[in-house]
């Protein structure tokens, strides 16, 4: 068994996650967010920080939704982009922050939010990543090193 760092381990996991998106998205047309889950990307290569008020308690908070990747995703695919353009999109954009139950309530039902599963309605793919988590107020800390 081969030992690759950190950065080595989540380009391969993206560049596998890339291909397998491409290969349901042109058998099925579509694929699906699970591929961007822990299996496959593991958390430990994906967790960016935490909410100031996180105690160990709550949950892990992907800062731009798996579906808003993937529908990207499948946007590049339609653009003719390849595996590796691909895998860096997913590498830029998929990043977790540890929040409590409260502020995860404040992203999916607060109505001035309502942030589930989307972005900012002025949020383009490329820009800050985090801005779901700024638009709800949520202040977090960048994990050390």
């Amino acid at each position: 068994m081969s030992k690759f760092t950190d950065q080595e381990r989540l380009d391969r996991a993206c560049l596998r996650a890339a291909m397998h998106i491409r290969g349901l998205w042109e058998e099925k047309g579509s694929s699906d967010t699970r591929l961007l889950e822990g299996l496959f990307i593991p958390d430990e290569l994906t967790v960016a920080g935490q909410s100031n008020a996180y105690r160990g308690q709550g949950r892990r908070e992907h800062v731009v939704p798996r579906k808003v990747i993937i529908d990207e995703c499948h946007e590049m695919l339609r653009r003719g982009e390849g595996d590796a353009q691909i895998a860096q999109f997913i590498r830029d954009h998929l990043k977790i922050v540890l929040i409590t139950c409260e502020e995860c309530e404040m992203l999916d039902r607060k109505a001035s939010h309502g942030l589930r599963q989307k972005m900012p309605d002025d949020w383009v793919p490329g820009d800050d990543v985090f801005a779901r988590l700024n638009a709800a107020g949520i202040a977090w800390t960048p994990k050390a090193g």
